[in-house]
Parts: C-alpha cells; sequence; structure tokens
C-alpha cells in the first residue's frame, strides 16, 4: 500500500489512547505510511520525529511537509481542521466524524457542515452521526469504535500485577477507566457507591472539564493511568460500569471502554445508550434504578454464563478489523475521486475570475467546491446569467458546482 496519511493534531499519541491513535497504528501495521502530528498539549515533547513503527511517525512541532513523499490522505477528526486542509494539498480528504459538537464539543459546530460537505469521505463511529451525515455527504460509511483486544484479554485470567493504590482493596469492586468528566452522572455514580457498603467503586482516568467529584469512603478517585496499565485495573473488575447521562452529546457515542471491558471478560452495565442497546452480552438499563439493579445481577452472575460470548464479540470488533473497513473504503473512493492540486481559474469571456479552489475529478465532470464568502463573479452575475453559464443557480456558502464551458484551468 503506497498511501500516506497525515493525522493534524488534536491529542497527544502517548495520552489517553483513544480512537485516531488506535486507527493510525491500525493503518500503519496494514501498510500504510502515518505521519501523526502531536499538539503537545498534555505532555512536554521535544522537537522532532519519534518513529513509533515501521510506517508510523509522531511529529512534535514539525512541519510534516518535509516529510511528504507524495500527496497524502488528510485524515481529520476535529471539523476545526477543514481549514488546513489546502495547505497540505492531499490526494484525498477523509473526516472523522466522532462525536457531536454539542455541549462540551459546541465550539466545533460552525465547522461541522463544512467538515463534512469538504471530505471525499466521511467515517462515523457511529448509528447517530452516520444519519446525519447521510443527509449532507452521500459517500458516508459507518465505522463503529473498536478495541486492542490482545492488551484487554491479557485481563482476562486476573494474573496481572496489582497496582499500589488497588492493592487493597477487597470485592466486589465495580470500575470506570476513561475520562471522568461532565457527561458523567455523578449522582448515579453516589447511588452506586451508596449500593454497595461493603464494596468499591473504582474510577480510573484524569479528570476532564471539571475541578471536583463526589467522595464516599468506598468511592476510588484514581487519575490518569496510562494505557499500558489499564488491563491491571480492569482485571480487578467484577462489573464494569459506562454510567454516563443521556444527552444528545452521549446519544451519538459509542463507548470504547465498551468494547474493552468485554476483551477482558467482564460484565458491562451502561445507561440508556443508543449504542449499547441490543446488545445481549450488555446490560443495557433504561433508568437508574435498573442500572444499579444491574450491577446486582452482573455481581451475582455465574462467571462463565456469558464471559466467553462478551469475549468473541470484542475479539470480532478489533481496530484491525475497523482500519481494515475504512482503508477498503478509501480504495473505493480513490477509484471515483481525483482530487487535483489546488488551482487557479480564469476564462470567464471578459469577466474577471481569480481564486484558489480545491479541486477535484469526479467520473468525466470537474466539480469545484467553494466554501466561504459572498464576493467576486456570482454576485456580478444576474440569476438569468448565473443559469445560462453554470446550469444553477448559485448559493453562497459551502457548495458544489458543476462548472460548464468556457474554462481554463492553470496548474
Amino acid at each position: 500500500m503506497s498511501y500516506t496519511i497525515l493525522y493534524p493534531p488534536t491529542i497527544d499519541f502517548d495520552w489517553l489512547v483513544q480512537r485516531p491513535q488506535q486507527l493510525m497504528q491500525a493503518f500503519a501495521s496494514l501498510g500504510a505510511r502515518v505521519l501523526y502530528m502531536n499538539p503537545g498539549t498534555r505532555a512536554p515533547h521535544k522537537r522532532g520525529v519519534t518513529r513509533i513503527s515501521d510506517n508510523l511517525w509522531v511529529l512534535n512541532k514539525v512541519d510534516p511537509k518535509v516529510y511528504l513523499k507524495q500527496r497524502p490522505i488528510f485524515y481529520f477528526s476535529s471539523p476545526a481542521h477543514v481549514d488546513l486542509i489546502r495547505r497540505y494539498n492531499p490526494a484525498l480528504v477523509v473526516f472523522d466524524y466522532l462525536d457531536e459538537p454539542v455541549e462540551e464539543f459546541g465550539s466545533l459546530a460552525p465547522y461541522l457542515r463544512r467538515a463534512l460537505t469538504s471530505a471525499d469521505l466521511v467515517v462515523t463511529a457511529s448509528e447517530r452521526l452516520y444519519r446525519d451525515s447521510l443527509t449532507v455527504n452521500p459517500n458516508t460509511i459507518l465505522v463503529s469504535n473498536g478495541c486492542d483486544f490482545d492488551h484487554f484479554a491479557r485481563a482476562q485470567h486476573r494474573n496481572l500485577p496489582v497496582p499500589d493504590d488497588v492493592r487493597d482493596l477487597r470485592p466486589p469492586i465495580v470500575g470506570y477507566h476513561g475520562a471522568i468528566a461532565t457527561w458523567l452522572n455523578f449522582d448515579l455514580i453516589v447511588r452506586v457507591a451508596d449500593s454497595l457498603p461493603h464494596g468499591h467503586v473504582v474510577m480510573v482516568g484524569p479528570l476532564y472539564n471539571l475541578t471536583s467529584v463526589p467522595r464516599r469512603p468506598n468511592l476510588h478517585w484514581l487519575g490518569y493511568k496510562r494505557f499500558e496499565l489499564l488491563p491491571n485495573y480492569t482485571q480487578l473488575f467484577d462489573a464494569a460500569i459506562i454510567p454516563f447521562r443521556v444527552s444528545q452529546m452521549t446519544e451519538a457515542v459509542n463507548p470504547i471502554k465498551m468494547w474493552e471491558y468485554m476483551a477482558a471478560g467482564t460484565p458491562v452495565v451502561t445507561t440508556a445508550l443508543p449504542e449499547a442497546r441490543g446488545i445481549p452480552e450488555i446490560y443495557y438499563s433504561e433508568n437508574d434504578d435498573q442500572f444499579i439493579a444491574h450491577i446486582r445481577q452482573a455481581l451475582n452472575e455465574d462467571p462463565h454464563q456469558f464471559r466467553q460470548s462478551r469475549i468473541s464479540l470484542a475479539q470480532r470488533n478489533t481496530w484491525l478489523a475497523r482500519a481494515q473497513q475504512i482503508l477498503q473504503a478509501i480504495e473505493r473512493t480513490m477509484g471515483s475521486v481525483r482530487r487535483l492540486s489546488n488551482v487557479s481559474l480564469s476564462g470567464f469571456g471578459h469577466l474577471p475570475l481569480e481564486f484558489e479552489s480545491p479541486i477535484f475529478r469526479r467520473r468525466r465532470r470537474i466539480v469545484i467546491r467553494v466554501s466561504g464568502g459572498s464576493s467576486g463573479i456570482f454576485d456580478m452575475l444576474p440569476i438569468k446569467e448565473r443559469f445560462r453559464r453554470f446550469g444553477t443557480p448559485v448559493n453562497y456558502g459551502t457548495f458544489t458546482m458543476v462548472i460548464k464551458k468556457p474554462l481554463v484551468i492553470s496548474v
């Protein structure tokens, strides 16, 4: 595979490992050359390039253009990075649509539509995002989150070293790992702790966008732990929880931890998240009372009754399998779309037209994606003239327009 994938900076490669890091590693293992740009927001990194594997490089405060041997696939997951597309003159643009831009991510909302329309391929992480994207970009696929199965399967036998901060805890232990953020239902977490007077609730993860958490003697907030150590904690969970608030944002979430818990063979109890509904291996809870009841049920289930089906399900939903799906879609899209270099257009009679625009060739049509502003030739043309020259009235903003002759493309 001769592709070079460029991933712009969103999350440090070695901090809170999530979908971006996992997919980029999987792409590299499948033969793609991957350049991962570190934002450097969570840990200081020396300027330079770190080689992670044969095909994966992490760039710290380095211009990736120096390392681009070919026009890259620009693969971005933050809608705001739509403004970086032209900088790297990509051969293909892929937008990985991960979260609904509401609540904590509301600042990304103004960029979303442009991200969807500028992409040659949109990959979505949940059914809700898939349906929303299809209304804007028909070349959209659904690729849910997955897990590093081999990594979390190490917790199945409970024989890993036990970390010092949980060494003295006795079962039952109900556990969670992930960001400690405002999308958690803290009242529910307290109820879980109160329902286990002789047990413990262990919360593993960094505080994100909040400064305090509720306290109980048997409620343990352990803070950030490196990804490498998560199985050492997960092995102690008699039941694993996903206590998310039900909101517009979480209704579009496919929790990575859901797959990671199952890889460890651990019973999983969730709140009413649409992405968990209908999975028989999961204790899906319609309300808080049912959530508490499901924890009791999970703690008392026959340890072998559902364990193997959870493990098997996780084994079929790995990041490598997800990356293969995406690369197949990229291959298909490459076959139908050829994105040309950024060019200038001229030649509309006596009318002055000189502007830069990303252009690509789709089959036998020239399609020009013009974004931003309402100045230029379109202001100068009356509606009747727009019909005559372009075959369609122009709506200002971001749109796709089929240009008829005369047309001169100067590269």
